[in-house]
């Protein structure tokens, strides 16, 4: 699987001018999407997981997606159109956590070019109101692709000392809760590298195996290659992004993208992995066809 995880920045790259209305807002937005939705086709992704993925408060819904109502502002659903119109098909999902920047309902989606068969959102924060930034939802959805299920959880955490560590704790009560053991976690966890919490992250186990940073086994000699940039990108800026895969499966490659190119106040992660089942029927297949 090709995996990209980005922090969407909720529509902060173009100001919102008294002026604008929703269409013309997006219509100024639209390069910067286009320039998503053309590195997905470039990278060939075959899972995307986006944070802070907006959709304009003051707008009616006109779809409904796995229960949970979608307007034509949604992020995702704009990028995943975008693919359409390039004859790259993909489906999506998405929910809200909070509300952002006082016009915006802020969430996050997944995008698969694989069907979607089973999904679901739950607050692990403590908080869960959606006046406060400091509710956190995590999403998951399992993906048909060829003969595995993985669970993807589509996760954006709170800092340190705001409830990472009771929120990191949730998610893996929700994982072994599930009991798939094929799965991927994606997303801005807000810790950098090396901080107390990412070694409580690389030292827990879930469902009997660790967790595996896919950015530091294809690239070991770059820790702490930086995924946040804020205003101004900068060698002082954090790693805080992340693509977890169960232990045992293979990374072929990973890459931090948009870090020349702007798209959001963070850059994103790309990287091609093959789960332990998929590694494990490859072998297997292999044997049988040699005969031994």
């Amino acid at each position: 699987m090709n995996i990209l995880t980005l922090n969407l920045h909720t529509y902060q790259e173009v100001p919102f001018k008294e002026y604008d209305n929703i269409l013309s807002f997006l219509e100024k937005y639209k390069p910067i999407q286009e320039a998503i939705a053309g590195l997905i086709i470039q990278k060939r992704v075959d899972i995307a997981f986006f944070q802070e993925a907006g959709q304009y408060i003051h707008e009616e819904p006109d779809i409904n997606i796995q229960g949970i109502a979608i307007k034509k502002s949604n992020y995702v659903r704009i990028l995943t159109e975008m693919l359409s119109d390039k004859r790259k098909n993909y489906y999506f999902v998405w929910d809200i956590s909070h509300y952002g920047f006082g016009i915006w309902e802020e969430g996050l989606g997944i995008l698969s070019k694989f069907p979607i068969v089973e999904f679901e959102s739950r607050y692990v924060s403590k908080h869960t109101c959606l006046d406060t930034f400091y509710s956190r939802k995590i999403i998951r959805a399992r993906v048909q692709a060829e003969k595995e299920q993985p669970d993807l959880y589509c996760v954006h955490l709170n800092w340190a000392e705001a409830g990472f560590v009771e929120e990191f704790s949730n998610l893996v009560k929700w994982i072994e809760e599930i009991g798939n053991e094929n799965f991927v976690i994606a997303g801005d966890f807000n810790v950098p590298y090396g901080s107390d919490e990412y070694e409580l992250i690389v030292n827990t186990k879930v469902l009997g195996r660790k967790l595996i940073d896919a950015w530091i086994v294809a690239n070991p000699d770059r820790p702490v290659q930086p995924t946040f940039g804020g205003d101004v990108i900068s060698e002082s800026t954090a790693r805080i992004d992340y693509i977890f895969i169960p232990e045992g499966w293979e990374v072929a490659r990973a890459e931090i993208v948009f870090d020349k190119e702007r798209v959001s106040d963070h850059m994103g992660v790309f990287c091609e992995v093959k789960s332990y089942f998929h590694r494990f029927e490859v072998k297997e297949n292999c044997l049988l066809k040699n005969g031994k």
